[in-house]
C-alpha cells in the first residue's frame, strides 16, 4: 500500500504535468520592454522591485497571454531558475519571461489570422483571398489595380502569392504604421 501512494503522487503528477517548451529568449525592443515593465510596476505594490508569483497569471493576462495555472508555474520555474525565489519574481526574471513568451503569442495570433485568410488552405494567400482581406479591412472598396499594387508590396519574393513569412511581415509593418500615426 505504501508503494502505491508515492508512486501515484510522484509518477502520475510528474508525468501528467505539461511539458512547456520555452521558446528561445530574444532581445525585447524598447517599447516592449517598457510595456513589460509598466505591467511589472503595477504588481510591484510596495516598490521593492519584486512582484508576487501568485500574480503572474494576472501579469501574463495584461500582456495578452492565456495560460493555465500549471503552465504558468512551469514558465515561472524556468524563468527564475532552480534557485529562484518561489514567492516573488524580480524585474530581470519578468523581462526574461516576456522575451520568451510575448513574441510567441503575437506570432501565433498572426498565424491564426493567416489560416483564416487562406480560404482554400493551400498555405498561401492568392490574389482573390488578398482582395477579400483588403475589402474587409479597408474603409472604402479598393479597385483591382489598388489590390494588385498592395499585393505586389506584400509579395516580397514576387511569386504572385503571399506566404506565411510575408504575411507576418505585412502585419508587423501595419502594426508599426498604426503605432506611428
Amino acid at each position: 500500500m505504501a508503494t502505491k501512494k508515492p508512486a501515484a503522487k510522484t509518477a502520475s503528477k510528474t508525468t501528467s504535468s505539461p511539458a512547456v517548451a520555452a521558446p528561445k529568449a530574444r532581445a525585447l525592443g524598447p517599447e516592449e520592454k517598457d510595456e513589460c515593465m509598466k505591467i511589472f510596476d503595477i504588481f510591484d505594490r510596495n516598490a521593492e522591485n519584486i512582484a508576487p508569483v501568485s500574480d503572474t497569471m494576472d501579469m501574463l493576462t495584461k500582456l495578452g497571454q492565456t495560460y493555465t495555472k500549471r503552465e504558468t508555474e512551469a514558465i515561472m520555474k524556468e524563468a527564475r531558475g532552480p534557485k529562484g525565489d518561489k514567492k516573488n519574481i524580480g524585474p530581470e526574471e519578468w523581462l526574461t519571461l516576456c522575451s520568451k513568451w510575448v513574441r510567441q503569442d503575437d506570432e501565433e495570433e498572426i498565424l491564426r489570422a493567416f489560416k483564416v485568410f487562406d480560404a482554400n488552405g493551400d498555405g498561401v494567400i492568392d490574389f482573390d483571398e488578398f482582395k477579400f482581406i483588403m475589402q474587409k479591412v479597408g474603409e472604402e472598396p479598393l479597385t483591382d489595380a489598388e489590390v494588385e499594387e498592395a499585393m505586389k508590396e506584400a509579395d516580397e519574393d514576387g511569386n504572385g502569392v503571399i506566404d506565411i513569412p510575408e504575411f507576418m511581415d505585412l502585419i508587423k509593418k501595419s502594426k508599426n504604421a498604426l503605432k506611428e500615426s
